[in-house]
């Protein structure tokens, strides 16, 4: 699946674009605010209808208009796919797929996306909801009913947290139970996946060997591990029923998947405590393309990835095994990147099928290599 062309009008700085991206990589360059966010966060607006960042969805709409529009052509294992998206100030959102208005669900299967902002921060060091989210985005396209389970999981715990909060137990084991059932639903589902993301993440920390068989033994001996949201030798019935007096105390729900996480670890340390940061980005990445890796074996295509600031505090060494890798994912990728990237890029000497870059200039996109 790919991005044939990508038309945006009104999106935040974005007055009026076309694109006609890359099967593959694809690097956005320009200075601060010169509109490469917004790029892939309209790319991502159609798949999820709502920015990757966490903000309003009026906030991408141009300063002084009444609405954004994006039109995406893609295609899908053979089929072509038009993919329109309006949202206008006063008005609910359109959307429509080869003409047809589609729900929110039916959007996301349509264009499956995975989006990551790094900048300062990775999704090893960045908090914990991060990580589940990788969870949550591959167990509903492995299993799409995960959508409904966290849902439901999500309702009950809030209800079992407004009792906690103000010291009500009247209905506290009925909302447990809701918890406990919708729960466990959730955890089956984030473990099975979890089982095939850590295959192909050991799949791909074994393919550095051949970039650099002395090299990056930090990366080659991190290992990932599920955290389910409570203690490991207990079930989630008897979690919620040792920490309840707890749970009372400090008013909400200690215990659940919404406590679970992806624990990152080398030689038994926390990684974030023992790797640079040059490290973290690339374990980081190996994550996404073993996300996209295990969509292509389920579905036999693979997610369109959008990384912004992907290259932040990235060297010359590393820059060299980033792009090898996004190129060898197969996977099409739009990658945003400061202004002082794009003549070490262009250094690299891959050919432009492989890796073409856009530069703003002056409010303006312009194609380069």
């Amino acid at each position: 699946m790919y991005i044939k062309q990508y038309s945006a009008s009104k999106l935040r700085s974005i007055n009026l674009v076309t694109l006609f991206p890359s099967k593959y990589v694809n690097i956005i360059v320009g200075n601060n605010n010169a509109g490469k966010t917004s790029l892939i966060e309209g790319i991502y607006y159609c798949s999820a209808l709502k920015s990757f960042k966490a903000v309003p969805t009026e906030t991408l709409i141009q300063n002084k208009e009444n609405s954004f529009k994006i039109l995406l052509k893609v295609v899908k294992c053979g089929d072509n796919l038009d993919i329109y998206t309006e949202k206008t100030l006063s008005s609910p959102k359109t959307v429509k797929v080869n003409d047809k208005r589609v729900t929110a669900k039916t959007l996301l299967l349509a264009l499956p996306c995975i989006a990551l902002s790094f900048g300062v921060e990775n999704i090893i060091i960045q908090a914990s909801e991060q990580r589940r989210g990788v969870l949550d985005w591959g167990s509903f396209h492995v299993e799409p009913n995960h959508l409904t389970n966290f849902k439901n999981y999500t309702k009950s715990l809030k209800q079992r947290n407004s009792l906690l909060k103000k010291s009500n137990t009247t209905n506290i084991d009925y909302w447990t139970n809701e918890v406990l059932k919708h729960g466990l639903l959730v955890h089956e589902e984030r473990n099975k996946y979890f089982i095939d993301l850590n295959k192909e993440f050991i799949n791909y920390t074994g393919k550095l060997t051949g970039f650099d068989k002395s090299a990056y033994d930090d990366i080659k001996n991190t290992t990932i591990s599920y955290y389910k949201g409570w203690d490991k030798g207990l079930g989630l019935n008897e979690a919620l029923a040792n920490n309840l007096n707890k749970d009372m105390a400090i008013k909400h729900t200690s215990v659940g998947p919404h406590r679970g996480d992806l624990l990152f670890g080398v030689n038994g340390v926390d990684l974030k405590h023992v790797s640079s940061m040059s490290t973290q980005i690339i374990i980081s990445l190996l994550l996404v393309l073993s996300q996209a890796e295990v969509f292509h074996v389920k579905h036999g295509f693979r997610p369109v990835i959008l990384i912004d600031d992907l290259f932040f505090g990235i060297d010359d060494k590393n820059l060299k095994l980033v792009i090898n890798l996004l190129v060898g994912s197969k996977a099409q990728c739009f990658i945003t990147a400061p202004d002082l990237y794009k003549e070490k890029i262009k250094s690299l000497g891959r050919k432009p099928d492989e890796v073409k870059m856009y530069e703003f200039i002056n409010g303006e996109i312009q194609e380069g290599i």
